[in-house]
């Protein structure tokens, strides 16, 4: 995890925080970041930082509080971060499911973050 950029180990400490994190998220996402997410069935990305803080804050449940996410393997290239997760939650069919992250970052800023689901 040495790696991994200052604002990548922010953001997920930005989303395990919960709604206490919501302005540090706020912080990392260019005005115009662009988010893909399988959590809503939106097929069309999130674009600009006031529909991403939205799509995160619709996404959380009371329930979801209890999330603990431990980072797995992380891969740096250029502009472009890996990170592989695994997110623990009574909120999650099963207590717990896995993904990953790939940020784009330029200017200090997230402007493009694409979320997976590691499917069975």
């Amino acid at each position: 995890m040495s790696n991994m950029p200052l604002e990548i180990a922010n953001f997920f400490l930005a989303m395990q925080a919960g709604p206490s994190g919501a302005d540090l998220l706020g912080s990392l996402f260019a005005e115009d970041a662009v988010y893909s997410e399988p959590f809503s069935g939106q097929p069309e990305p999130h674009r600009g930082r006031s529909a991403i803080l939205a799509a995160f804050a619709s996404s959380r449940t009371d329930a979801f509080n209890d999330a603990v996410i431990n980072l797995g393997a992380v891969e740096v290239d250029d502009g472009t971060i890996t990170v592989q997760w695994t997110c623990y939650s009574q909120a999650i069919p099963g207590g717990s499911g896995s993904g990953k992250n790939v940020f784009t970052l330029s200017n200090g800023k997230i402007v493009s973050l694409v979320t997976t689901l590691d499917m069975p």
